[in-house]
């Protein structure tokens, strides 16, 4: 499996560990992160990160399902891939 750069948003609550935790899934698997970004969304107590990091692509799915069980994950999804994002949860 060949490694690819991925950028993936994040709608979370807006906590102190929510960045470590996301961290820690790339880290676990030894993915690299090249990117991170917190953005403000229209709702004081939900952000936006954006998240670029090489991953083989056959571990996108595995890695989306991982990152939802992130209690403070609301949603997630691939860009490029909005039209069929999943809602976390």
């Amino acid at each position: 499996m060949e490694n690819q750069s991925s950028r993936i948003s994040v709608y979370v609550s807006d906590t102190n560990q929510v960045l470590s935790r996301i961290l820690q899934l790339f880290g676990k698997s030894r993915f690299e992160v090249t990117y991170m970004q917190v953005f403000a969304t229209e709702d004081e107590h939900l952000k936006r990160i954006v998240v670029e990091a090489s991953f083989p692509k056959e571990m996108t799915g595995l890695i989306l399902a991982r990152m939802e069980k992130i209690v403070e994950v609301h949603r997630a999804f691939v860009h490029g891939d909005e039209g069929s994002a999943r809602p976390a949860g």
